[in-house]
């Protein structure tokens, strides 16, 4: 696991997406609340909030596993080397979790065998969190020098700038992702609100953009824009081996089905919006053209316009 971690492709921001997008939300959709993820960037931490239904002890053993997972299937998935949530360390040395009636660490640096990361230690905290919710503490890196952290930081602060709202058209269960920068003096500097609502027409969707300097963002104008969405499930799809299925997972061969997502931007009065846009297989991958041909097809998720089918 620690020699992977480094030679990983993984992005931790979009493993911690994933993360939340695979949680439960029953209670908090009971209460009439969206499912929601924040991410707050301090320096030297990172805490992400979720109005999830709270950890149990299977997620906690789950977690503290190396290439499986709580989940059922494969759908969805971004995991890889069965890094998957472990992928935080890339960034982090410790991390603390708080959900529920648990709280506890996991930690590791570079060099160590690794067995932080499967090894929580209880903390005892006297912050009670509202319920439902869990809280996620990543503590960067600080031990590498002044300059090192500092370029590590603004390498984390990219990854978060370029999340997009189309990003909400291909997860299942997140209506709402918040990101927060604090300066030194621990206040706010920049933040935005990337939301997704239904329209009125049937298969649309309205992706919104908020985004705010020391501002609330709940007093800012969001820029919108429309989508038509159609999905299709693709089947007989060949394994992929950068998974390590489990059982339940050989027997049942849910990796040999996927859902594509086709979004077409359109205006208000349903005029197609021709532009380049950008392929998704779990994260952006590249900005395409007007063929997609030889792209990937596993776990396909496509943000298109209409000439894409031109040849």
């Amino acid at each position: 696991m620690a020699k992977n971690l480094y030679t990983s492709n993984a992005r931790f921001v979009f493993e911690l997406l994933q993360n939340a997008d695979d949680n439960h939300y029953t209670t908090a959709r009971a209460a009439g609340q969206e499912p929601f993820v924040s991410f707050s960037l301090h320096p030297g931490k990172i805490v992400v909030d979720c109005n999830e239904d709270g950890f149990t002890e299977r997620n906690l053993r789950a977690i503290c596993d190396i290439g499986n997972s709580s989940k059922t299937e494969s759908q969805g998935y971004i995991g890889e080397k069965g890094i998957g949530f472990k992928s935080v360390f890339m960034a982090a040395w410790k991390v603390h979790i708080q959900s529920e009636y648990f709280s506890f660490s996991f930690t590791h640096r570079k060099g160590d065998s690794g067995m932080g990361m499967v090894k929580p230690v209880w903390e005892e905290t006297t912050e009670v969190l509202p319920r439902p919710h869990t809280r996620i503490t990543l503590f960067l890196h600080g031990d590498q020098g002044v300059a090192q952290a500092k370029r590590d930081r603004e390498n984390i602060r990219k990854q978060f700038q370029e999340l997009e709202p189309a990003l909400l058209l291909f997860v299942r269960k997140l209506r709402r992702i918040d990101v927060s920068f604090y300066d030194d003096n621990d206040q706010q500097e920049w933040a935005t609100r990337l939301a997704i609502r239904n329209a009125a027409d049937t298969n649309r969707v309205i992706l919104e953009r908020r985004i705010a300097n020391a501002a609330g963002l709940d007093n800012v104008t969001p820029e919108s824009h429309i989508y038509h969405v159609t999905r299709h499930m693709a089947t007989n799809i060949a394994r992929s081996e950068n998974r390590t299925l489990s059982t339940s997972e050989e027997a049942t061969k849910s990796y040999a089905k996927s859902e594509i997502v086709l979004a077409f931007p359109v205006t208000d009065q349903s005029v197609p919006i021709i532009q380049a846009q950008k392929v998704f297989a779990f994260l952006p991958m590249r900005q395409m053209g007007f063929n997609v041909r030889g792209t990937p097809a596993r776990h396909l998720r496509l943000l298109l316009t209409p000439c894409i089918y031109s040849s």
